[in-house]
């Protein structure tokens, strides 16, 4: 297991999908930086000044774009293994499919978490240093630390339940598409017809729970749960969905 551990991890490494992300995404952070270098004044009492205060607000924004990112890589993952036919050579080497599946979500979640945690952290380095030279650092203290890492903390985790659900599906599918399109079927059309015709059902939706465990808060929303409660049902729904494809995994022809 470890051995095989080990390779998907390195798989997950060097693919070209991972590293495209990563590199989108370390480009918008440095073009974001310097318009926000741009547009704010070092002067006191100038406006706007960026305060670095403002970092949570920013990591809960920019949650979504990565739980996305994670929903994308955990399909990739699986469905281009299905698509170029690498499964089947996996299993002549490791030929019990529990652990090869295991092995590979695992492989994934702890990656898509890695990579979350790691761009977060370049994005509040670079506003950092925005507002040590063109704004201002008035108000951090240890309860804004403790803030900024908990939502961090918690859009990466999100990220990684992404990475699974849709990892779960495409192996379903024995596609990266078939994901994608469950994923904006779900999001475009369940989703907004549960809210319009069953609005009691709305505290199950996948989004809105996010929303909860994202922001600590049930702002705007019809019922209330905590960030516990609403990170429970999240990866219960990413679990239900994995043990489905573990199920067909085991069962169905690979060739």
């Amino acid at each position: 297991m470890t051995a095989l551990l080990a390779a998907e991890f390195r798989r997950m490494r060097s693919r070209h999908l991972v590293r495209i992300v990563a590199g989108l995404a370390l480009l918008g952070i440095a073009i974001a930086g310097v318009i926000v270098a741009v547009r704010s004044s070092p002067e006191v009492g100038a406006d706007p000044r960026f305060p670095l205060t403002m970092l949570p607000d920013v990591l809960k924004g920019t949650s979504i774009p990565l739980i996305i990112a994670g929903w994308l890589l955990g399909a990739s993952f699986i469905g281009a293994d299905w698509r170029v036919g690498t499964i089947t050579t996996l299993l002549t080497w490791e030929p019990r499919r529990p652990r090869v599946i295991v092995a590979k979500v695992l492989a994934c979640a702890v990656s898509v978490f890695a990579l979350g945690m790691a761009l977060q952290a370049v994005l509040g380095g670079v506003l950092s240093l925005d507002a040590m030279f063109r704004g201002t650092t008035e108000g951090i203290d240890a309860s804004w630390l403790r803030e900024t890492g908990g939502v961090a903390v918690r859009a990466a985790t999100l990220a990684t339940v992404a990475s699974v659900v849709g990892f779960a599906v495409a192996s379903i599918g024995r596609n990266t598409a078939a994901a994608l399109g469950a994923g904006f079927a779900y999001l475009a059309v369940v989703e907004n017809l549960v809210r319009g015709l069953r609005p009691a059902w709305q505290r199950w939706l996948f989004t809105d729970n996010a929303a909860v465990f994202i922001t600590g808060g049930n702002v705007g929303l019809s019922f209330q749960r905590t960030m516990f409660q609403a990170l429970v049902l999240l990866a219960a729904y990413a679990a239900a969905l994995f043990a489905v494809s573990v199920v067909m995994f085991r069962t169905r022809d690979v060739n």
